[in-house]
């Protein structure tokens, strides 16, 4: 009876997986991003093939901008990355991330982050608007 119970839970999970890579192999897509507070943030982001670049740009106490490059997985409007961010080309780090995008009717986008990804102080938004730019 266990096997049979873990038998389902395996192949669900083997589904799932198999699904999320098909729908980012899937994937070409370009958007961006930007918010326009005390704080200036804008975000480029490249969806191809299963493959992710984003180019980040902060104006926090001081300027700086970050550049990730990975590959990622799709469920839906939700997106799982795992790269290589390199902040200000001197220091690279290992990341996992996620995010969520929406697609409006009037052609804006909008862009949730659910890692603290920009800047560390507590003006700074995780929502951002942008477009999806037609390749």
């Amino acid at each position: 009876m266990l096997n049979k119970a873990l038998v389902g839970i395996v192949s669900a999970l083997v589904f799932l997986f198999t699904q999320a890579v098909i729908s980012s192999v899937n994937t070409k897509a370009t958007y961006e991003f930007s918010t326009n507070n005390n704080i200036e943030d804008s975000l480029k982001l490249t969806l191809n093939d299963g493959h992710v670049s984003m180019l980040i740009s902060h104006n926090c106490k001081n300027y700086y901008s970050s550049r990730f490059d990975g590959v990622f997985l799709r469920f839906q409007n939700h997106y799982y990355l795992f790269g290589v961010e390199h902040i200000d080309n001197n220091n690279s780090q290992l990341t996992f991330s996620n995010f969520f995008i929406d697609s409006l009717r009037s052609g804006d986008a909008i862009y949730i982050s659910r890692s603290p990804s920009f800047c560390q102080s507590n003006d700074s938004s995780n929502v951002l608007l942008g477009k999806r730019i037609i390749n």
